[in-house]
């Protein structure tokens, strides 16, 4: 029989493989989530317990559960909102990190891992992006999803390379893989997660490194003197009212608040927004998408007034608990440094989501959940340790 301890290292490692491969393959990632799923049953039959451990995120979690099946029995296309709704499934990595990293030596193991694996894709990444001549760093998943990937993994890894309390050289192999990560997310032309990395930048200056401010400002003139012309065009373009991709967003949000207009409590239900969509758009040229590249206004109109308002509950408890987390355990170097990190990583996404629907991304939200997950296993192992 195997052993309650196997059974958490296999977790641990299936959901290491899971955050690595999720950006090379999401079949592979998928098949993996399963792995996980049939891991923590197995543990639940091994231990006669229920598995999952106890977080201050588990009413929000509950809550955004139940808002997704009653917004699906609202909808008109309910079997294609609760089909929709295997999102909820991406909530299993956080409770499995919890359960299977459970010492510090797995925590920087894990970390180590996923930031190597990343900086080593955005080599080849780049390579591609040169030898290629392509406008928007991308191989595996669209620009914009690599762009948002790139972005989670910059942040998270900051931290590290700041902390006086690591060792040298675990801050120089941060530091180095760092680099191309952070290269890689520059050449997505991403806007919407240039401007994500940067309010995760702000966010650990304003709470706990100063000087990140003056590096960021000081980052921000070398790259509008030095970076490519195409490049400083796209980062002016952020301001640019006449700009058509700006006006093309708005008009997709403008037609979302009328949507939104018909099914104020409860909206359409989790479902692609495609069809629905082209009933209420003016012929103004406007981008006739499945999502509308706005994770406030999406879920505004899919969920209603009551589904945002609970997934904004659930945005605020994960902030808080991370700020709480690095607030009580400044003294404890990793736990500070993951949750900081998490601190950077979740403001960041949230604005990305002020342009895009990275909500409703898969492989962003493998990256997200895997970063609360870590903030809540240190957290724990912290408390462990002061009780």
């Amino acid at each position: 029989m195997i052993s309650s301890d196997k059974l958490r290292t296999y977790l641990y490692w299936i959901l290491v493989s899971e955050v690595c491969l999720i950006s090379i393959s999401i079949a592979a990632a998928s098949v993996l989530l399963g792995l996980i799923f049939i891991a923590v049953i197995l543990l639940a039959f091994k231990e006669k317990k229920w598995p999952l451990p106890r977080t201050s995120l588990d009413a929000a979690f509950l809550a955004y559960v139940i808002i997704e099946f009653v917004t699906a029995a609202n909808s008109d296309l309910p079997f294609d909102a609760l089909r929709n709704a295997k999102r909820l499934l991406l909530i299993i990595i956080v409770y499995g990190v919890i359960i299977s990293f459970t010492s510090q030596e797995k925590v920087r193991k894990a970390v180590m891992l996923l930031a190597g694996a990343v900086a080593l894709l955005s080599v080849s990444e780049m390579a591609t992006y040169f030898y290629e001549g392509i406008e928007r760093l991308y191989v595996f998943q669209h620009y914009m999803t690599t762009g948002g990937l790139k972005m989670i993994v910059a942040l998270m890894l900051i931290p590290f390379i700041l902390s006086d309390d690591m060792q040298k050289k675990e801050r120089l192999y941060y530091f180095i893989v760092f680099v191309p990560t952070f290269l890689a997310l520059l050449l997505t032309n991403t806007r919407s997660a240039w401007m994500g990395f940067i309010a995760g930048v702000l966010v650990m200056s304003f709470v706990q490194y100063r000087k990140l401010f003056g590096i960021l400002i000081a980052a921000v003139i070398l790259f509008f003197s030095f970076a490519p012309e195409h490049q400083v065009l796209r980062a002016k373009s952020i301001v640019d009212p006449a700009n058509s991709t700006n006006i093309g967003r708005l008009n997709m949000w403008s037609t979302g608040l009328k949507m939104w207009q018909d099914k104020p409590i409860l909206g359409f239900g989790d479902i692609d927004l495609y069809k629905t969509y082209l009933t209420y758009r003016t012929p103004t040229g406007d981008e006739p998408a499945g999502h509308l590249h706005n994770n406030y206004v999406h879920l505004l109109v899919t969920l209603g007034a009551v589904g945002l308002a609970v997934v904004l509950f659930l945005f605020v408890k994960i902030l808080m608990t991370e700020y709480s987390t690095f607030s009580a355990f400044k003294q404890q170097p990793l736990t500070c440094n993951i949750a900081l990190g998490a601190l950077a990583v979740f403001s960041g996404f949230m604005v990305n989501g002020i342009f895009e629907w990275n909500f409703g991304d898969h492989e962003i939200m493998v990256f997200v959940w895997f970063s609360v997950g870590l903030c809540l296993a240190v957290k724990k192992m912290s408390e462990e340790v002061t009780a």
